[in-house]
């Protein structure tokens, strides 16, 4: 059962996300233009929910080897080559997604001084932890995927 949950729960948590999404910008476009009652203060919510969409949307394709990348070296590389190359660009992605995380892990504590946003009046660091959540995620997955790789899975 655990396994079942960690193996799915970007997948849960962009679906309740994008759920929330559409349903705060219908409920927006109809109080604005049927009710003449516009929520603009609302219309704040959906960005700072697309960064978190962003980030467990890269580590959900990551894991699914659903990234975009350019095969045509890689392809042409002998198979020995080829585990020297996974290797390489793990560790290159994995280095940078640490230091991304580092980095937004410091930019959530500095957020965490501002106490509200203005707003909406939700913590201001509930944005940025998407940044080190979603890079710690992503190394994880990436790990996962490529030791799935290398057993043949």
């Amino acid at each position: 059962m655990i396994r079942k949950v960690w193996d799915n729960v970007e997948e849960g948590a962009l679906c309740l996300l994008l759920f929330f999404m559409v349903t705060i910008t219908f409920v927006t476009v109809v109080t604005r233009y049927v009710f003449d009652l516009p929520l603009s203060y609302i219309d704040q919510l959906v960005p700072n929910l697309f960064v978190w969409v962003t980030f467990l949307g890269a580590s959900a394709a990551v894991k699914r080897h659903a990234h975009l990348g350019l095969s045509l070296l890689y392809d042409m590389a002998p198979a020995g080559a080829r585990a020297v190359l996974d290797a390489l660009i793990l560790l290159g992605c994995g280095a940078f997604f640490l230091g991304t995380a580092v980095y937004g892990a410091k930019i959530v504590s500095m957020q965490m001084e501002n106490r509200l946003m203005t707003s909406l009046g939700y913590p201001s660091w509930f944005v940025g932890l998407a940044v080190p959540v979603g890079s710690v995620l992503f190394v994880v997955r990436a790990v996962e995927a490529w030791a799935r790789h290398r057993r043949g899975a």
